[in-house]
């Protein structure tokens, strides 16, 4: 038991469609800068909100003054070197502003969704890549299946040939055209086998995995037949669905809003704008002196000896408080404004067009994939009927040979047209899966190979 669980711990894991995509949309570069570009919207959605807050700023500064220098305290100048310091702590509070920042909140709300939306757009691209490239795999894989199977029918032919020329009942030449058709057989599995690698390492370079590391698929078992194609569905109801259910749509439409808000900003910077102010400040100068002492002439008391002001005494007899409000008409901007307004309005314009050709897109892309999909149904059950009888008639060509009927030149030509019979049919089942998962992706169904 112990080593049955170290056994099993050492298998490593295989890759579902489901992992592959988990993986990739985790792991792809364009996912994660999509994600990154939502998180900047978000942050920038929440700085809108922020703006409505008041403003605090604190600023101070300290002064060396060398010669004359004016006494900020008395405003009188100052005949030697001295040091001065003040400090501000100033608030502002917009409290009218045209609306702008209203609809700057509305603006990088929806820039935010469309964000959201576009990060999902990218997931899902990324989820029909490694879609494709999934089954490409399965695809190729069963093609080599399928050479390898007819290289060993060439094989057992080659030594059947063999036996018979030692006999003297086929001439050699026979031996030779069956060698040279083993040898085309094999060529043909090398080159499939390259086709099955190549697939491999697009699948790896889609999930961003390292050369090393092993990469072993889990295959499920396809039966086409159980697939219930389109249904009742029609390519006008999957539409309906897919435009108010698809990221790319609900993108563009939260952008018209988006293009629309930046509108009604342009607009409300034609309007006046109203602040609220505060301020605290005081300050500190080295000369500032008071008056000690005090003579009296003709009844008038006059300062006859200073002193120096100390710094505490000047922090308190210089601050000053100051509450206001600023009004701001704007009368004339070199036509800016104006050209701001017609830009945005022409910007919404830009975004209601680009809104109306994803849904074109989208609704081309529905119909080609509807159309694809029963053309694939089609093609595949026309290729398995094409398979089936050309195994029926190799299977009647090989008994024939083995009664001595047939020559191996009519065996070798009923193998290859059976081989590419059934290569075709594995490249018509894979395209009719893959047709309807993109059917199954604009239905909003999860991408999988479970039946």
């Amino acid at each position: 038991m112990l080593l049955s669980v170290f056994l099993t711990a050492q298998t490593p894991e295989k890759w579902t469609l489901e992992k592959c995509i988990d993986y990739a949309i985790k792991n792809n570069i364009v996912v994660k800068q999509a994600e990154i570009s939502a998180q900047i919207s978000k942050n920038e959605a929440l700085q809108s909100k922020l703006n409505l807050l008041p403003s605090l700023d604190a600023n101070a500064s300290y002064n060396f003054n060398f010669g004359n220098s004016l006494n900020p305290v008395s405003f009188s100048f100052v005949q030697s070197n001295s040091q001065s310091g003040s400090a501000t702590l100033q608030g502002t509070l917009p409290l009218f502003t045209g609306l702008q920042q209203m609809y700057n909140i509305q603006r990088t709300k929806y820039e935010l969704l469309a964000s959201q939306f576009d990060y999902q757009a990218a997931q899902n691209n990324v989820a029909l890549n490694v879609s494709s490239a999934f089954l490409q795999i399965l695809l190729n894989k069963e093609i080599v299946e399928v050479l390898e199977k007819q290289k060993q029918l060439t094989q057992v032919q080659l030594t059947n040939v063999e036996a018979r020329v030692k006999a003297g009942t086929l001439p050699e030449n026979m031996l030779l055209d069956t060698e040279a058709q083993l040898a085309r057989d094999e060529a043909n599995l090398v080159n499939a086998k390259g086709l099955y690698d190549l697939s491999v390492l697009t699948l790896r370079q889609l999930l961003q995995l390292p050369a090393g590391e092993k990469f072993e698929l889990d295959v499920p078992a396809l039966d086409v037949e159980t697939l219930k194609g389109t249904g009742e569905s029609t390519a006008a109801s999957i539409y309906d669905f897919a435009q108010g259910n698809q990221p790319s749509i609900k993108s563009a439409d939260a952008r018209i809003k988006s293009a629309d808000a930046s509108r009604k900003m342009a607009m409300g910077s034609f309007s006046p704008t109203i602040a609220g102010f505060t301020a605290l400040s005081t300050g500190y100068f080295s000369r500032d002196q008071k008056a000690v002492k005090y003579d009296t002439i003709f009844g008038t008391p006059v300062p006859s000896e200073y002193a120096s002001v100390p710094f505490g005494e000047q922090l308190g007899n210089n601050f000053r408080k100051v509450v206001g409000f600023q009004l701001n008409i704007p009368i004339f901007s070199k036509g800016q404004k104006f050209t701001n307004l017609a830009n945005a309005k022409l910007q919404l314009k830009i975004r209601e067009l680009q809104a109306q050709n994803t849904r074109n897109v989208l609704r081309q892309d529905i119909e080609q994939a509807y159309a694809n999909a029963n053309a694939a149904a089609e093609s595949y059950f026309a290729n398995k009927k094409s398979y089936l009888s050309a195994r029926r008639a190799f299977e009647l060509t090989e008994n024939r040979y083995k009664a001595g009927v047939s020559n191996n030149l009519e065996l070798q030509q009923s193998k290859n047209t059976l081989a590419a019979a059934e290569s075709e049919m594995a490249k018509a089942k894979y395209t009719y899966v893959f047709r309807l998962k993109v059917l199954d992706f604009y239905q909003g169904k999860p991408i999988t190979l479970n039946q």
